[in-house]
């Protein structure tokens, strides 16, 4: 097998792997698993599934102009990526059908068909390049949510598929802004991002300490909420209950608040505990399932940025849609309510929680509060208000803040929601 055959069969196990057992690109760390490659093949590796992922849905579009019948998901997911390479990246024709062929005969799918039909897509592949996609052609579960779009709205959200996310940024200190090396746009004192691709590796106040990879979405509403409730840091004691990899923990403690972190995932975890070391941060740690922490200690600011669909990160995480399954929203909904459910009892009087969600799904946002408060009568919703900062292009509604992906097009953020609940005596 010649090495851009290896290359291309990596790539289909890692999509067959995403689409299969649910997990993210960035999670499946390459690099280990090609130690025989250099950087520019991982990046290859990265281009082409990120790119495949992106197209997805072009690509069945072409795929259904020339077959009736049904791919399984192996045939499926080769057409896919080898489209994607000779429609979309206009990769060599000859390289790309030679490898998946010599795919197709490995994982026993009939390479005749994969032949000719990617040859016929080939000499066409200029109109097919034309092809675009609508809103309807999105997963069911999805268009079939209750998400209140306008037409714009929608082709607006196709549009952010194929932006290329920022890199957002956190400060320890408003002075560390100065001694970043690249040209970074605020968008506050203590956050700002860049446009440029960097390996912040290799950039020294990072390697120091002095910031961390944290998006705007995340950031603002937590900032916004500790200036508007607490008016002593000192007395505030936190948990951030899914707190890996750790930007609103090391938020709260750049500004010397208390914090415990918690997360499920002992690989996140470790994630967690190697960026405060670099950060030069302590906090308590702690590696448990929400739902089985201890009623015990009680706390007066709790953060619950919950499990969810992350419609709103679909910039920087194409697999969404990929990936995803109808079941999922409602597995998602119910883990999300039996949290709430748990961080309020965890919750000291005239505490509040500060739940967010990178989503602008009813069922994960609006519907998840007012249920939440149909059931706990000593809640209630705090209005959130934006004065200072409306040029961020932040929103409210409901008396929530929330914002889709598209409406700070110019950050190229995450679209979010937060809420904050406040429980009474």
């Amino acid at each position: 097998m010649d090495k851009g055959t290896k290359l291309r069969f990596l790539i289909h196990n890692i999509l067959y792997d995403i689409k299969k057992n649910n997990i993210n690109l960035d999670s499946y760390k390459i690099s280990e698993k090609v130690n025989l490659f250099n950087k520019r093949d991982i990046s290859f590796i990265y281009n082409v599934c990120l790119n495949t992922m992106r197209y997805s849905f072009h690509c069945e579009k072409i795929i259904k102009l020339f077959v009736n019948k049904k791919q399984n998901i192996n045939e499926l997911i080769l057409l896919k990526s080898a489209i994607t390479q000779i429609v979309f990246l206009n990769f060599t024709e000859y390289a790309v059908v030679n490898s998946s062929v010599n795919i197709a005969k490995k994982i026993n799918i009939y390479h005749g068909f994969i032949n000719s039909l990617l040859k016929k897509i080939s000499f066409e592949k200029q109109k097919l390049k034309m092809i675009e996609i609508s809103f309807t052609d999105l997963p069911d579960w999805f268009v079939s949510s209750n998400l209140n779009l306008e037409f714009e709205e929608k082709e607006s959200f196709l549009n952010t598929f194929y932006e290329e996310p920022s890199l957002h940024f956190v400060f320890k200190n408003k002075n560390f802004l100065e001694s970043f090396e690249n040209n970074i746009v605020n968008t506050s004192n203590k956050s700002g991002f860049v446009n440029e691709k960097i390996e912040i590796q290799k950039i020294d106040s990072y390697k120091k300490g002095y910031w961390w990879i944290q998006d705007f979405s995340s950031f603002y509403p937590l900032q916004h909420s500790i200036k508007s409730f607490f008016k002593e840091k000192s007395k505030i004691k936190a948990i951030d209950l899914c707190a890996a990899p750790g930007g609103k923990g090391f938020q709260l403690l750049a500004d010397g608040i208390n914090v415990t972190l918690n997360d499920k995932n002992k690989k996140r975890i470790n994630t967690l505990k190697k960026n405060l070391l670099r950060l030069e941060m302590n906090a308590k740690i702690l590696n448990c399932d929400v739902l089985d922490l201890d009623n015990k200690e009680k706390y007066n600011l709790i953060i619950l940025d919950a499990p969810c669909t992350a419609i709103g990160t679909i910039r920087k995480n194409p697999e969404i849609f990929f990936k995803r399954k109808g079941p999922d929203l409602y597995n998602l909904k119910n883990l999300q309510s039996n949290m709430l459910n748990k961080a309020a009892s965890l919750l000291e009087n005239n505490g509040i929680i500060i739940y967010m969600v990178c989503s602008f799904i009813k069922l994960e946002t609006f519907d998840q509060i007012d249920n939440f408060l149909s059931n706990h009568r000593k809640f209630s919703l705090e209005k959130i208000s934006i004065n200072e900062e409306t040029k961020y292009k932040v929103s409210t509604k409901n008396n929530c803040l929330y914002s889709l992906p598209f409406k700070i097009s110019n950050y190229k953020s995450d679209g979010y929601f937060a809420a904050i609940l406040k429980k009474s005596r």
